[in-house]
């Protein structure tokens, strides 16, 4: 099924997220981006102490590719009343996020914030590599 979706994305021009070890090795062999560490869902966190939490993770980010699944949301009203129990997740993730300590840190740690679109393009370059 995956070497399926890699197709696809490859027809399509997406990049394709891996979580499991094996998927990721092969990602790797074919010289793709593919996360280096378990990824972190924000949904996991205790919404009591997620800053220190999030700053800790910082401090403790090893090298290499990491994906942090963040769903940041400002938790107002409709918010609430759509998801009465995540919402708190949500504006927990964005008031760190939007923080002038999370910059702080980012700075401090040499972090370099990475989006899909670079991931995309990175696979869109290797896919061009390969077609010369």
């Amino acid at each position: 099924m995956f070497e399926l979706t890699l197709e696809l994305a490859d027809e399509h021009g997406l990049a394709v997220r891996a979580w499991l070890e094996p998927s990721r090795e092969l990602l790797r062999a074919r010289g793709l981006p593919a996360l280096d560490h378990d990824f972190l869902d924000s949904f996991a966190l205790d919404v009591a102490g997620k800053a220190e939490a999030y700053a800790r993770a910082l401090r403790e980010l090893p090298p290499g590719l990491s994906e942090w699944a963040v769903h940041p949301g400002l938790g107002g009203r409709a918010s609430q009343a759509a998801d009465p129990d995540g919402w708190r997740v949500r504006r927990g993730d964005y008031e760190f996020l939007t923080s002038p300590r999370a910059r702080e840190l980012l700075r401090e740690e040499g972090i370099t914030v990475l989006g899909y679109d670079e991931i995309r393009r990175a696979w869109t370059e290797r896919r061009r590599g390969r077609s010369r």
